[in-house]
């Protein structure tokens, strides 16, 4: 089992694996799901019913409620993720899983979505494979995100 520090709470009702690695001072609410290695930063915030499975996040990132991440992700610093927020590491979502390549989105060889510093993503936002959100970003609630955003 992973230790974690004392400061870190989970609440009893959340999943999370034990090779998950969060920081000091981080919150984890009922229903959440941070699983396969994720990695958190300190002072973070996992609200109810988000799903997080094998990305970065840096230091006090909030993440809503309803959020969907699967690998592949590096969330900045400072980031504010909205309810309801996907983010889509597979260009082609077929059954076949043929050319995608899980281990080196787990493994931080390469990113699907980089969300950098600062950046704030409203409610319901969906972001597609291959786009950068830019350090101080605000992408608007309900948008689909198709490009990088300087």
């Amino acid at each position: 089992m992973n230790p974690r520090p004392s400061s870190v709470f989970i609440h009893p009702m959340a999943v999370v694996d034990d090779d998950v690695k969060i920081g000091v001072g981080s919150k984890v609410w009922q229903f959440a799901s941070i699983t396969r290695g994720t990695v958190m930063g300190k002072d973070c915030s996992v609200s109810p019913f988000a799903m997080l499975d094998g990305s970065i996040y840096g230091d006090r990132a909030v993440v809503s409620g309803g959020v969907m991440a699967g690998a592949g992700f590096k969330v900045g610093s400072d980031v504010f993720i909205g309810p309801n927020v996907v983010l889509c590491n597979d260009l082609w979502p077929f059954a076949s899983k043929e050319g995608y390549d899980d281990a080196a989105l787990r493994s931080g060889e390469r990113f699907a979505v980089i969300i950098d510093d600062g950046a704030a993503i409203g409610a319901g936002a969906v972001l597609l494979p291959g786009v950068r959100i830019g350090k101080g970003s605000v992408v608007a609630a309900g948008a689909v995100v198709t490009h990088s955003i300087a």
